[in-house]
């Protein structure tokens, strides 16, 4: 009973610290993904009907990831705080809560497999103020790493203990840690990890012979199977986006070891959220780059082997982080190199290591130097007036008998270089996390952090546009394509700009050379509309409008947009057809009467 209150009572102030350290957050606004997602997708989040469309295809959005959005568990997520209302601080609370049951979790688990207190209590502090968690946390958008950790804990902490149990109970907490792994790759791709992670606690124990140990995760193999084939199904592929490299299978191994030498420097110096940081790929086994971070990880990896009987903990937090990022390695290609999100569940590792540091360092008893007293100090005095020895009580009260010197030992130091460290990350957190505050200060930031990077000085240069700052919007946009000349957004959004400024010409060609790059870009094709209706030319302004169309049927802009070219040419029936579409299409009140005013005017010019 003691033992559980002491339990109840630690996991209490493990919520209070982490609370207290993203409560700010609950206060910011959207940024990046998140008006694409919730803002911009009202019309699919308040139709309960169309969670079930989550399971069998993606989300009908485009985010900033160029990969289909297929995680139903983060969808569902979405429809909750929906319809709870207030969207924006539910939201932030949602990814609040979701940290801080991490972080309980977490506890939970180093405490079933180490059996450690202290160890349990800093491996969870570390985890809930670490600044690297920053994009996962304060972003709403960056849930999927919480969200899907949720579930990574959860398997390992069902899993482990079933071992405590025997038939039935055995049996269903077996079947929930298969459950819960469902709910974990249905909640991010990346946690197709996790049985490898339960095999290597497994062999490290050495409570088992291996014969038993593989059985167990029959089960998960065949989960992992069904769920790449189910994906493929839905998908049409892996999903994994255009990768952002067309180098070979050699490179991309050859770059796996900077890789780990970026995150692992993330984790120790965790400064700046960068929305794009990238990693040159490497392309000689003499480059500098690979052969110092094939150093580090060689010297990483002896030291786990060297520390695999003394400290298990850190031999396994070391292998939890190189294993848990084998999915983000880009060995299977993806559409970026790295992202501070993807390094959440790994951290863990890392976080573990640091608890054990610190659990050890508390009783660290070695002694440093001492502090002496005085010869005479005042209490002695008083007892030499009062003739009283040492030790002995006056009415009631006993003369304590202190020490002539005290020692400064090593668990002093450290456990206060342990507490800093601690406050340095909380308050690392509160200065860092103000770039969420506002979509503004944002991309402003990420601008300056990733310089090298077209899709920040797109977004930035888009979200000053619409300020009415051409001039710096222009110098975001062209810089844009410097960085990356077939980024078909920047041309597009430049050829926006002209055509607000009037220049039809230069929009013209800008457009059209987005259309060049990405032929399925039903966007662009709607404003190669506007740009040729403007200079008059009516039969391609149709043409482009209907090639909109024909890529995304449900373009409200290009069906209204079309039905008023139409009219131009005298053709009111097809314009009364296209608008009516337009109508079905909005929810905006305004745009409705609007719409319905116009319609009304072709129909009695078409009499």
């Amino acid at each position: 009973m003691k033992d559980k209150l002491t339990h109840l009572i630690i996991i209490i102030l493990l919520a209070v610290v982490s609370v207290l350290i993203y409560f700010e957050t609950t206060k910011f606004s959207y940024v990046a993904d998140d008006g694409r997602l919730i803002y911009q997708n009202t019309d699919f989040l308040e139709n309960w009907d169309n969670l079930k469309t989550t399971f069998v295809s993606p989300l009908p959005v485009k985010t900033y990831e160029p990969v289909p959005f297929y995680r139903p568990i983060v969808s569902l997520s979405y429809f909750v705080d929906y319809h709870l209302g207030k969207p924006i601080q539910n939201q932030h609370l949602f990814n609040l809560g979701a940290h801080t049951i991490n972080t309980i979790l977490l506890y939970l688990l180093i405490f079933l497999l180490f059996k450690n207190m202290p160890l349990s209590i800093f491996t969870s502090l570390f985890f809930a103020a670490h600044p690297l968690h920053i994009g996962s946390v304060a972003w709403i958008s960056g849930r999927t790493d919480v969200i899907a950790c949720i579930f990574f804990l959860l398997t390992m902490i069902l899993f482990f203990k079933r071992k405590d149990y025997q038939k039935l109970p055995r049996q269903l907490l077996f079947a929930g840690s298969l459950i819960s792994y469902v709910l974990c790759l249905f909640s991010k791709e990346t946690t197709l990890a996790l049985p490898l992670i339960l095999f290597v606690w497994d062999y490290i124990s050495q409570k088992e012979p291996i014969r038993k140990k593989i059985i167990p995760y029959i089960p998960f193999v065949i989960i992992t199977i069904l769920y790449l084939w189910w994906r493929v199904r839905v998908i049409g592929n892996l999903g994994t986006g255009e990768p952002y490299t067309s180098s070979g299978l050699f490179h991309r191994f050859l770059t796996v070891f900077p890789i780990y030498f970026y995150y692992f420097k993330k984790l120790i110096l965790p400064f700046q959220f960068n929305f794009s940081p990238r990693v040159e790929t490497v392309t000689s086994i003499l480059s500098l780059k690979f052969l110092g971070s094939l150093i580090f990880f060689a010297g990483l990896l002896g030291l786990g082997i060297s520390l695999r009987k003394r400290s298990k903990e850190v031999w396994f937090g070391i292998l939890w982080i190189l294993i848990t990022l084998v999915p983000v390695l880009n060995l299977v290609p993806l559409y970026a190199s790295v992202k501070e999100w993807w390094s959440y569940i790994p951290s863990i590792g890392f976080c573990l290591i640091l608890g054990k540091l610190a659990a050890e360092g508390i009783k660290w008893d070695k002694k440093i130097f001492e502090i002496k007293w005085p010869k005479r100090r005042q209490d002695e005095q008083i007892v030499e007036a009062l003739d009283v020895p040492k030790g002995k009580r006056i009415l009631g009260i006993k003369i304590p008998a202190l020490p002539d010197k005290i020692w400064l030992r090593a668990s002093h130091l450290l456990s206060l270089f342990f507490a800093l460290l601690l406050i340095f990350y909380a308050f690392s957190i509160k200065s860092q996390a103000e770039v969420f505050r506002r979509e503004l200060f944002f991309w402003r930031a990420m601008v300056k952090r990733a310089p090298y990077d077209a899709v920040t000085h797109t977004t930035y240069g888009l979200i000053i546009m619409r300020q009415g700052a051409y001039r710096w919007a222009e110098r975001e946009f062209k810089t844009a394509i410097e960085a990356n000349p077939g980024f078909a957004e920047a041309h597009n959004n430049l050829g926006i700009l002209y055509r607000m400024r009037g220049q039809n010409d230069s929009a013209l060609v800008e457009i059209k050379e987005a259309v060049r790059l990405d032929p399925n870009y039903a966007d662009a094709y709607v404003n190669l509309g506007f740009v040729y209706g403007e200079k008059n030319e009516f039969l391609l302004s149709i043409n482009a409008f209907e090639e909109a169309l024909r890529l995304d049927p449900q373009n409200y802009q290009a069906h209204r947009n079309l039905g008023m070219i139409y009219s131009y040419i005298g053709r009111f029936s097809e314009a009364i057809s296209d608008l009516e579409k337009a109508l079905e299409l909005t929810k905006n009140p305004r745009d409705k009467e609007e719409i319905k005013g116009i319609i009304e005017n072709f129909k009695a010019r078409q009499k």
